[in-house]
Parts: C-alpha cells; sequence; structure tokens
C-alpha cells in the first residue's frame, strides 16, 4: 500500500495541534502557490540573515519542481514515520513533534 497523505502532530505540556493529514496533490499545490511568489518576499524578517545556516541560499534556489519530485517519491514508499522528535523545552516541559505518511 502506497502512501496517501503526509501527517504532522505537534504536542507540548500546554497544547496539542494535530495538522490534519494533506494529500501529497494537496501539499503540491501548496508547494507551488507558496514558491512562486518568492521566499524572499514571503519570509521576509524571520529567516536568519544570510550565511548563518544556508536557510536563505537554500529557499531562493529549491523550485516546486524540486518539491514535487520528493513528495512524489514519498508518495511511492509505504507508510512511515519521517520525523519523531521528543524532547524537552526550555521550561522542561515536553515537546513531540511527528512527521509522517499514511
Amino acid at each position: 500500500m502506497k502512501a496517501k497523505k503526509l501527517k504532522m502532530e505537534i504536542k507540548t505540556a500546554k497544547f496539542s495541534f494535530p495538522i490534519p493529514a494533506l494529500r501529497f496533490s494537496t501539499l503540491k499545490w501548496i508547494s507551488r502557490l507558496t514558491l512562486k511568489y518568492g521566499p524572499s518576499r514571503m519570509w521576509e524578517g524571520w529567516l536568519p540573515p544570510s550565511g548563518e545556516y544556508n536557510t536563505r541560499e537554500f529557499l531562493e534556489k529549491i523550485t516546486p519542481q524540486d518539491v514535487e519530485q520528493i513528495l512524489d517519491q514519498l508518495e511511492q514508499e509505504e507508510p512511515f514515520e519521517l520525523v519523531n522528535i521528543d524532547t524537552y523545552d526550555e521550561n522542561q516541559e515536553k515537546v513531540v513533534v511527528k512527521i509522517y505518511t499514511v
């Protein structure tokens, strides 16, 4: 059975933020729309200055085709867990982040 959707969950001691599972076609549409308007305009102000973590350079070079290729590959795989972070914040409260395909 191939994966159909991407699911994310974020939990802290104070709240739980379950993000609905999104179809890969929806994620492709969102990525095309987001990258169409350019990261320099959309993410101005919260990106680190150029040179730190290379985030700005990465976001300026990634294309909708790159994202679509990644999502196409995820869609071909069996459902699996991409991210499972279980840690504590600065107040020593538990934080859980999970990203997986379904």
